[in-house]
């Protein structure tokens, strides 16, 4: 983990209430309080990738705009479909399975396997920043007229089709069920 990206499994553990802890010390609640908690931290740090890839919307958006302004309507719609893209991969992030913890679950995670789902998503934080800064920098190349919206438009659906592939090897990997057409 790197220290500008904490791991959140240790902030989740650390705000547990009373009752959480009391969890914790009740032998048939015990494992239910640690998955339930990895989850938490999942969540968290999917919601961040969600976040920052609304904010790579945001800014292509700021791009768009200049587009037309300037008149340089070729690449619209390019930079449009990558709009749409990261809002639909933004939703997958978003409303990922996590594993249910319940009583007689479908498919069962166990810590190790939760954990493994972490790593995997904790890697989609700093994919997510990778994309914001290529998104942030582009937006300023082609103010300045350094970079052409079509250039911007392959170096981010390049980006945006890394980071769906990984995401497809997400489930496969993690839970070893994938499902092919």
């Amino acid at each position: 983990m790197s220290t500008n990206n904490p791991d959140l499994r240790d902030k989740v553990n650390e705000s547990r209430g009373f009752f959480k802890k009391l969890q914790l010390a009740i032998p048939a609640l015990k494992e239910y309080r640690k998955l339930e908690d990895i989850r938490a931290a999942d969540e968290l740090l999917r919601k961040q990738v969600f976040d920052r890839l609304g904010e790579s919307r945001g800014r292509l958006e700021t791009l768009r705009k200049a587009m037309s302004d300037k008149g340089d309507f070729s690449g619209l719609t390019a930079i449009g479909g990558i709009i749409s893209q990261m809002q639909q991969i933004g939703g997958e992030v978003f409303h990922a399975q996590q594993g249910s913890a319940g009583i007689s679950p479908n498919i069962r995670i166990d810590e190790n396997v939760l954990n493994k789902l972490y790593e995997y998503d904790y890697n989609f934080v700093n994919n997510s920043e990778q994309i914001f800064s290529t998104v942030t920098e582009s937006l300023s190349g082609y103010t300045a007229g350094t970079i052409t919206a079509q250039a911007i438009s392959a170096k981010i659906s390049t980006m945006l089709e890394d980071f769906k592939h990984v995401w497809r090897q997400r489930l496969e990997s993690v839970e070893n069920i994938l499902v092919t057409k």
